[in-house]
């Protein structure tokens, strides 16, 4: 789990290469009647995760808050331990309007909500969460490198997650048991379109590529 790191990371790192804030990117909140099996509530809450992640990195306190009611939602109905959101409800309340101060929150919801699935014996869900985290991420990223003009340090980022990609593979291939195949599957069409070269750069051709087969990826996994 620790090899890869949480969806806060990537978005500084997207954000430092030049990528913007488009709310569009986000999957939308009323998608969140659609997740009705937890493996799909495991995932969207990572998604969700990354979403929240990238409003508070880009300093959007009312879409954060948006976003953490729609973790806290999903994370009540896969019974992870609720009494931190409360805290966290809380800490929202005196700290909306000071970035370091969210930052830190996001980073504690995604933390503590993945460290309650796996002390309740439910690393499985944990790993789902961690792929819909990532996968959000690299859609913000592949997305994001669209709308901007010079894109060539985030293209940078997106070949640099080509090693957290490796791990996150490995991960479920640990705590795969038959239900994960079609993930697996997903995480290594991607992982395919990085090793068409052994370069660490990623080629023009990959690039649309690798943005084709995430937004793909992130289509099934939102149900929109």
């Amino acid at each position: 789990f620790y090899d890869i790191p949480p969806p806060i990371q990537q978005v500084q790192l997207l954000q430092k290469a030049g990528a913007i804030y488009d709310k569009s990117f986000l999957n939308p909140l009323d998608n969140i009647s659609k997740y009705s099996v937890n493996n799909s509530k495991a995932l969207n809450l990572g998604v969700y995760g990354a979403d929240l992640s990238y409003a508070a990195v880009f300093n959007q306190p009312q879409d954060v808050i948006l976003y953490l009611s729609a973790t806290k939602k999903l994370a009540d109905e896969l019974s992870i331990k609720g009494d931190f959101y409360t805290d966290i409800m809380n800490r929202m309340g005196k700290s909306s309007n000071n970035k370091d101060s969210l930052l830190q929150i996001v980073s504690d919801v995604y933390r503590r909500s993945n460290e309650s699935l796996k002390e309740n014996d439910q690393s499985h869900l944990s790993a789902l969460v961690v792929v819909g985290s990532f996968i959000e991420a690299m859609y913000i990223g592949t997305q994001g490198a669209k709308k901007v003009a010079n894109n060539a340090a985030i293209r940078e980022r997106i070949a640099e997650f080509r090693g957290s990609l490796n791990n996150l593979v490995g991960l479920i291939t640990t705590v795969h048991d038959g239900g994960f195949s079609d993930i697996l599957a997903d995480l290594k069409s991607v992982n395919a379109i990085y090793n068409e070269t052994s370069d660490s750069k990623l080629t023009e051709e990959q690039m649309i590529k690798i943005t084709k087969q995430v937004k793909a990826i992130r289509i099934r996994i939102t149900n929109t």
